[in-house]
């Protein structure tokens, strides 16, 4: 087994798991051409996941900038963000502000890397070339097409891919089972639900985030708008897990958000 662990959830898209944190990334693939979306941490080579699953030529699409979804991408050519997160990626997969924390990380993980992993390489990775997404724009695979949708929230840049012709959405972070928008990065707490309130009537039958690989009903969608509709501070509970940002959680299992009271 590899350091990746890859899973078919249709026949036309995979599945790659980060071994840190679950984070996924997704291969679509088309008649023609795939799409990989999102890239992980990227300490290990996603081409080389991607040659096993097809030959096709590729397009890599980011849903947000954050390191566990934007990190692998300097592995590549090139990357497709909306432009509101490139200071965010170039942030978060710089050395000092994020890679250097993730090796910390990785060290007390007890994850075993593959063969050859140079930790100060990994640290002093270029930044990766970046161009403009627009909400909108469609990725025609053959057969396949998938198209941008906003979905800012979780950052004022986060997207979300709709497979138009199987109806499921790939939203990355933007509506995941503990979805967070009270980091400086995130839109307010309104933002998000206008977000979720549009997305949710765009006809999807099933979608999948960046840390869950099960297709979930629509229906669980109308959740996230729900929890976002009906949080205010004095119905939430404290974020212990990250109780310096002063975020506050409400929601119900599998749909919460995480939100900052002085944003909404």
């Amino acid at each position: 087994m590899g350091y990746y662990k890859v899973r078919e959830i249709y026949p036309w898209l995979h599945a790659i798991r980060d071994p840190m944190d679950g984070a996924f990334c997704y291969l679509a693939v088309g008649r023609e051409r795939a799409l990989l979306f999102d890239s992980c941490y990227g300490a290990a080579s996603l081409s080389e996941e991607i040659s096993r699953l097809t030959s096709k030529p590729f397009d890599v699409v980011l849903g947000h900038g954050h390191l566990d979804h934007a990190g692998g991408a300097f592995q590549f050519e090139e990357a497709w963000l909306r432009e509101e997160d490139f200071e965010v990626c170039r942030k978060h997969t710089s050395e000092k502000a994020r890679r250097r924390m993730y090796l910390d990380r990785l060290a007390d993980s007890g994850i075993d890397m593959p063969p050859g992993f140079d930790p100060e390489a990994y640290a002093k990775a270029p930044q990766a070339s970046l161009r403009k997404l627009e909400p909108g724009k469609i990725f025609d695979l053959g057969g396949l097409t998938m198209e941008v949708v906003d979905m800012g929230g979780h950052t004022a840049g986060s997207i979300g891919l709709l497979a138009r012709e199987p109806r499921v959405l790939i939203d990355s972070d933007s509506a995941c089972e503990l979805t967070w928008v009270f980091l400086p990065d995130s839109l307010p707490l309104s933002r998000y639900a206008d977000m979720l309130r549009r997305v949710g009537s765009m006809g999807f039958d099933r979608f999948l985030s960046g840390h869950l690989d099960v297709p979930r009903d629509a229906a669980a969608f109308a959740k996230f708008l729900r929890a976002a509709l009906e949080a205010t501070p004095e119905r939430a509970r404290p974020f212990a897990e990250l109780s310096m940002f002063g975020g506050l959680v409400y929601g119900e299992e599998g749909a919460e958000v995480a939100f900052n009271p002085e944003r909404l």
